[in-house]
């Protein structure tokens, strides 16, 4: 037989079994200053899912508040899939909250009692479900193959809102005068595609059929842990942080090549086990981000400042992730070549500028420069990575500017032509030494070299 646990909702359930005392007090369970699920006392005050939780409190002065984050909802969740796939290997995992397992009605009878969950027990999954929504926490429901009309037609229409139907189509359905399942499943298929919309066809197997009597094979998600137990407790943050390091750097070899998005970390302390998921934004794959990961949980566990026995850090689902690239490459890897070849020789390409097209003369309609400016930038070699092979190497523009103004320093000391030849030979000694000795100091002022280049001049 096939018995379905009702675990939905599933924060509400976490919040009533949190503590021992919850589940006799007014309860609900917010998320952004919202109520999104409120127990039964809850609801006896007026509290209903929807309220702000300002109004929910000043309807109710002791109300308790719990709020759970969607990494902690999972790992919850996870968790009590992987003990009943340890129970039972029969086992399909529906939506959160819901699980169907292949047990007879004794060992369902165990587990409404081990969990405090409703159950149902059917010989097909849709009627073990519907009998899951109406029975009483910590009890189990037997519906069997001669009672599964009798008992569609006497349940109550608001229990098919636990499977499937909104409230605004179970208003509409009461508009009609419907009053329990029995009087939908009387409809045909094509009015309740046509009067439902998509909710009808998810409500057909329910009341009309084919039922399911086998159940999907589950697959427990992979994990990757590494776990590192101290022979004493630890409470030092240097040794706290040294062991995240380690574990990191294992979880980096574990993971080969793989990623990963959530992170969860239990810490083993003397007084229990403090665990806290943190959901990445980036995948974790280096150790780097991996440590960064596990020091937020750390924080978020409470565990840090007390003596930690051992430290366990899980990687959840890890995946290989591919990388797609663009349908013509050929552009980028040209960008990529001279960006290669920017850094290796920066002052070696050279690019055609154009100034004025229509000037006559050839030197003023176009000239050639290079791609490494005065100020060390690329100025046009890559718009969207422009400056990505200078940016960290400051120093090597700054020498590659400097050598090039001190190349034309030097050239602008050569003489056109030797002027020995229209003054005697004094005056040429005299004038070739100057020449010399104003080139071997290119960083003399502006006013001394304009001095050199009228001496060399001067006898023109």
């Amino acid at each position: 037989m096939i018995a379905a646990l009702n675990f939905s909702p599933f924060p509400l359930y976490l919040a009533e079994h949190a503590e021992a005392n919850r589940k006799r007090v007014p309860l609900v369970v917010v998320e952004e200053q919202q109520v999104l699920h409120a127990n039964a006392d809850a609801r006896r005050h007026g509290v209903v899912p929807g309220m702000r939780l300002d109004g929910a409190r000043m309807r109710v002065s002791s109300l308790a508040v719990a709020e759970y984050s969607e990494p902690d909802l999972q790992h919850a969740w996870s968790s009590i899939l992987r003990e009943l796939n340890d129970y039972t290997p029969w086992l399909e995992a529906g939506d959160r909250g819901r699980v169907f397992l292949k047990i007879d009605l004794d060992e369902a009878q165990e587990l409404a009692r081990h969990y405090d969950v409703p159950v149902g027990v059917a010989d097909d999954l849709e009627t073990a479900e519907l009998a899951a929504v109406t029975a009483r926490p910590g009890c189990a429901r037997q519906v069997s193959s001669l009672e599964a009309s009798a008992f569609i037609d006497r349940l109550p229409l608001h229990f098919l809102k636990c499977v499937g139907l909104t409230s605004a189509n179970y208003t509409r359905l009461q508009w009609l005068g419907l009053a329990s399942a029995g009087d939908l499943a009387r409809w045909g298929a094509p009015q309740f595609r046509a009067y439902l919309g998509a909710e009808g066809g998810a409500l057909l197997p329910y009341l009309q059929g084919p039922r399911r009597t086998d159940l999907r094979p589950y697959h427990q998600p992979e994990t990757v842990r590494r776990s590192l137990t101290f022979t004493e407790p630890v409470l030092e943050p240097r040794e706290v942080h040294s062991a995240l390091d380690r574990l990191a750097s294992e979880l980096e070899q574990a993971l080969d090549g793989r990623s990963a998005q959530r992170l969860t970390l239990t810490a083993t302390t003397p007084g229990g086990k403090q665990r806290a998921s943190r959901l990445a934004k980036r995948p974790l794959q280096q150790a780097g981000h991996i440590r960064q990961q596990a020091l937020f949980a750390l924080q978020d566990s409470r565990a840090e400042g007390r003596p930690i026995e051992r430290l366990t850090l899980e990687l959840a689902s890890p995946t290989r992730v591919g990388q797609q690239e663009s349908l013509w490459p050929q552009r980028e890897r040209r960008q990529q070549a001279l960006r290669a070849t920017l850094e290796r020789f920066p002052s070696s390409q050279r690019r055609l500028v154009w100034r004025d097209p229509y000037a006559q003369a050839a030197d003023l309609a176009w000239k050639w420069e290079g791609y490494v400016d005065q100020n060390g930038a690329y100025a046009a070699a890559d718009v969207a990575g422009r400056g990505d092979a200078l940016a960290g190497k400051p120093g090597t523009a700054r020498r590659t500017s400097r050598s090039e103004a001190d190349a034309a320093v030097t050239a602008a000391a050569v003489p056109l032509f030797d002027p020995g030849s229209l003054e005697g030979p004094e005056r040429s000694q005299g004038t070739s030494s100057a020449a010399q000795g104003d080139s071997a100091q290119p960083q003399k002022s502006e006013g001394k070299r304009t001095q050199a280049e009228g001496i060399l001049f001067g006898g023109l």
